[in-house]
């Protein structure tokens, strides 16, 4: 069963609210008209016989021959009657073949053939006799021009509902215009796969609702992300493809060289060895960073006295640094806990210093600082190397991106990727800096453990 779009259904809620409406209002305007139509026949009714009555006692018995009173007017039937209840002069009308018998000021409501009548008598006495004067009227209601604009309404209510409906779908047709491009453009894009589309925000949409012009940015937004994360991904796919073809090709090379040399194999096992280590720590750099992009990087909390972890790091670093004649200085404040993981710390500070060191010039200086700084802890490595490309700051950060390709063989270019993902799941954050030519610097922002802390602000306030 095939279902209804949205304007079809738009347009089907839209009719039935209208019909709602239109017979509501109808029934109240009826009902309302019939009350006031029977509110002014009973009080024209109660006015004519008073008026008659009050005519026929001034003239007295010479009414009979006076042309000036009307037993007709309005509407009205009036008659006179004697004690008797025999008629004396007068007019009733022709439907009403038994009228109720009299009653002195009695407004009386008569049901006959389908209508509705209304009966009035007066009495008042004249030379001794009682005499009666009858008031008959229709319903004004019935069969004025009140109930012809009801039936003429409810005959034209069906036309008007079907031309009402009509404008509507037409109405919600146009109005659902842009969001048919949409689905149009969607469709072709899911079609060819070309991601590099756009729906187009033209004419047609610069006179839509901002609801339709919000759709269509979220759309080309979707898709702004949708070929970015795909190209990310080929991208991601062909460097990692590409790093482990290199160490594959080497251990590969170098296995066969010690099958055919034996005297080769010890040296051949070395590279295998170096290849292979190379091979593992780009491995669990992929999947240090698989964890962080599926949020499973979770880590091991503990209070860290990363005071005394960066002096480690430095003083480890000191021979790597020796060999190109780089001094590493230290800035480092005593008693700076952070609440983390130990090891993912470590990578944290090694990969720093490693890059600073590697990319640090020669008889040059790296420098470690730590202090406290809020309710955080303030880590920066420096070096005064050949520092970072302007254009290449945000680059930096993506994986397998190296500044100079001439430096492919120093690293995977992993390092600076992990390096933001472990400090993320620390809740920190990491901001680079560099002038180029004169160096660069790294500053890792990090929470102080919830009792360094308090140890902090309890301090501050006491020395307040």
């Amino acid at each position: 069963m095939r279902r209804l779009s949205v304007k079809v259904k738009i347009t089907i809620w839209y009719t039935i609210f209208l019909v709602i409406i239109t017979a509501g209002f109808l029934a109240i305007l009826t009902y309302t008209g019939n009350v006031r139509a029977g509110e002014l026949a009973r009080t024209k009714l109660a006015d004519s016989v008073a008026d008659a009555s009050e005519q026929i006692d001034t003239l007295g018995e010479n009414f009979i021959i006076d042309n000036d009173l009307d037993f007709y007017e309005d509407g009205v039937y009036l008659s006179v009657y004697d004690e008797n209840a025999r008629l004396i002069e007068g007019r009733r009308p022709v439907e009403l073949m038994e009228l109720p018998a009299f009653a002195d000021k009695k407004m009386k409501k008569l049901d006959e053939g389908g209508e509705t009548w209304y009966v009035y008598d007066s009495s008042f006495d004249m030379d001794g006799h009682t005499v009666w004067v009858r008031g008959i009227v229709k319903d004004f209601a019935e069969g004025g021009t009140f109930t012809f604009a009801l039936r003429f309404a409810a005959i034209a209510l069906p036309g008007l509902v079907i031309v009402a409906a009509l404008g509507g779908y037409i109405i919600t047709r146009r109005a659902f215009r842009p969001v048919r491009d949409i689905l149009r453009t969607v469709d072709e894009i899911s079609a060819d796969g070309d991601l590099s589309r756009r729906i187009e925000n033209g004419d047609v949409h610069e006179k839509s609702s901002d609801e339709v012009q919000r759709l269509t940015s979220a759309f080309n937004g979707m898709f702004d992300n949708l070929e970015h994360s795909f190209e990310k991904e080929k991208r991601f796919t062909s460097d990692v493809s590409h790093e482990l073809r290199t160490p594959l090709s080497v251990i590969i090379s170098q296995s066969d060289y010690a099958l055919e040399d034996e005297g080769y194999r010890e040296r051949a096992l070395e590279v295998i060895n170096r290849e292979a280590r190379r091979m593992a720590g780009l491995v669990n750099r992929l999947l240090t960073l698989a964890r962080s992009d599926s949020g499973r990087l979770k880590p091991e909390w503990e209070n860290v006295d990363l005071s005394d972890m960066c002096e480690t790091v430095a003083w480890q670093q000191e021979s790597i640094a020796a060999e190109k004649n780089i001094n590493v200085e230290t800035d480092i404040e005593a008693g700076v806990y952070v609440r983390g993981d130990e090891t993912m710390l470590i990578r944290v500070l090694l990969n720093l210093m490693d890059n600073a060191i590697k990319y640090g010039r020669e008889n040059g200086r790296v420098r470690l600082s730590l202090r406290k700084e809020g309710s955080a802890a303030r880590c920066v490595v420096e070096d005064d190397g050949i520092g970072i490309k302007p254009e290449d700051m945000e680059k930096i950060w993506e994986r397998f991106y190296r500044v100079e390709s001439s430096r492919s063989e120093e690293g995977s270019g992993l390092g600076l990727s992990m390096v933001e993902a472990l400090v993320k799941a620390h809740g920190g954050s990491i901001k680079a800096e560099s002038v180029f030519g004169q160096g660069s610097s790294f500053t890792v922002m990090l929470p102080l453990s919830p009792e360094e802390d308090t140890k902090e602000k309890t301090g501050s306030e006491g020395r307040g």
